[in-house]
């Protein structure tokens, strides 16, 4: 059996499950393995192992012999959490969320339940510390299945005291308190979650490392992927600039990159606000860099937002990453509007994965109301025993509708979301270059 990957837009999958035909929908990009030797059959349908599951799909299915590049958008609730394998099968993973959905994710996509089966993320960013973008990566990083080897960040670390901000010291508007590795940390008396991200880090054994603007493109591991780092900016003295408060200046220095492949360009943009993005299309050429067909929509469609960057961007398709608890209003109808206005094409798409989700958590104000709702955290489990990585895996079923596909050969973009009725997917398939 040999790697083949689906070169049309879906294609439906039959397995016997010993009673009678089931089928599941495939999307372009997904992985199955066939018998080279029935390629070219004459018969209807060639044999195919899908996810696991040996099947059978159509003869005349397009199956290509390259992977593209895929790209996960995750409804993790409130926050942010997305994952890339580029067609070398590099794996990134961007920020984590508040909760383990990112986890929960690597377990059912890379069948963790298994026994053999272990998964390693070449690269992790972390767009800021924030809650809601990092700690969901802290069981991530403890579980015995997982090795990440490099993560970058933006250098603001959370403190508790020994500055005259919870970043660190500001000194004429600006923040002079910047981190690169764990040691610079050393002394330092951290908030408790920034803290017990840092011990999880530190006994993961990965490179831990600070990233800017400076960097311009990263070295990822796969000649067919350019990553450049766009932000954050940093000023010739290697300060930061202070946004007016903390909450401004995190999310105004977010971490945030473009992914090229071939012609087509995804854009990261973190938590920008108003005074990053300004501060960003303030550099020559960035107004240009920051254009890009795939967008990862900012600050989870918060009303503070720039419309002249969503502009600049001109997206084909946008993903707003946001959830029900905390509720912020997120998104919001003005934000919504303000991406419809700035996008490209005759039909431009806006996803949301609070949106598309169907499940809450179990312990979320939402679920004390609605009796009977399934859980879906993995926080009582404990994964030096297999058992829990298939518990964890039916868990993260749950919440499947609520993740945003989008797959790409460089030239073609695919954008899919799961409906939950009959495994079916409200699909679309369109160029780079469309109008």
């Amino acid at each position: 059996m040999e790697k083949r990957f689906l070169g049309v837009k879906t294609k439906r999958f039959y397995f016997n499950n010993g009673i009678e035909d089931v089928s599941y929908v495939a999307i372009y990009g997904d992985e199955l393995e066939v018998d080279p030797a029935e390629d070219g059959t004459a018969q209807d349908y060639r044999m195919a192992i899908y996810r696991g599951r040996t099947g059978k799909i159509a003869s005349n299915t397009l199956l290509l012999n390259k992977r593209g590049m895929e790209l996960y958008f995750l409804d993790i609730g409130q926050g942010d959490a997305s994952f890339i394998v580029t067609p070398d099968n590099i794996k990134i993973l961007v920020d984590g969320g508040l909760k383990d959905r990112a986890l929960g994710f690597l377990i059912w996509k890379y069948r963790l339940d298994e026994p053999n089966n272990k998964v390693v993320i070449d690269h992790l960013f972390l767009s800021h510390a924030d809650k809601d973008h990092v700690i969901g990566l802290i069981p991530l990083l403890n579980h015995p299945k997982i090795e990440v080897k490099n993560i970058y960040h933006n250098g603001i670390g959370l403190y508790k005291e020994g500055h005259n901000t919870a970043l660190g010291t500001m000194h004429n508007d600006r923040l002079i308190t910047l981190h690169d590795t764990l040691q610079d940390l050393s002394g330092e008396v951290l908030k408790d979650d920034f803290k017990e991200w840092i011990e999880a880090v530190s006994n993961s054994g990965a490179n831990y490392k600070r990233v800017d603007a400076s960097h311009g493109f990263l070295p990822i591991g796969d000649a067919s992927i350019k990553l450049e780092i766009l932000g954050p900016i940093l000023e010739s003295d290697d300060t930061l600039k202070w946004f007016g408060g903390k909450s401004h200046t995190i999310n105004g220095h977010s971490l945030i990159f473009r992914v090229d492949y071939d012609h087509v360009r995804t854009f990261f943009s973190g938590d920008l606000n108003v005074e990053g993005s300004e501060h960003l299309l303030s550099i020559p050429g960035n107004t240009l860099k920051v254009n890009a067909q795939i967008f990862k929509a900012p600050h989870h469609g918060s009303h503070e937002f720039s419309q002249e960057l969503l502009n600049y961007v001109n997206p084909m398709v946008s993903v707003v990453s946001s959830g029900e608890t905390p509720d912020h209003g997120h998104p919001r109808a003005v934000f919504l509007g303000g991406l419809g206005l700035a996008g490209r094409g005759r039909m431009p798409l806006i996803f949301s994965t609070e949106l598309s989700a169907l499940f809450i958590d179990a312990g979320d104000v939402e679920a004390q109301i609605h009796a009977g709702s399934s859980v879906t955290t993995l926080s009582d489990l404990d994964f030096s025993s297999s058992l829990s990585n298939s518990e964890a895996r039916q868990r993260f079923k749950k919440v499947l509708p609520g993740i945003i596909n989008v797959r790409t050969d460089g030239e073609k973009i695919f954008a899919f979301r799961r409906v939950q009725m009959g495994y079916q997917w409200e699909s679309y398939e369109f160029k780079y270059n469309d109008v």
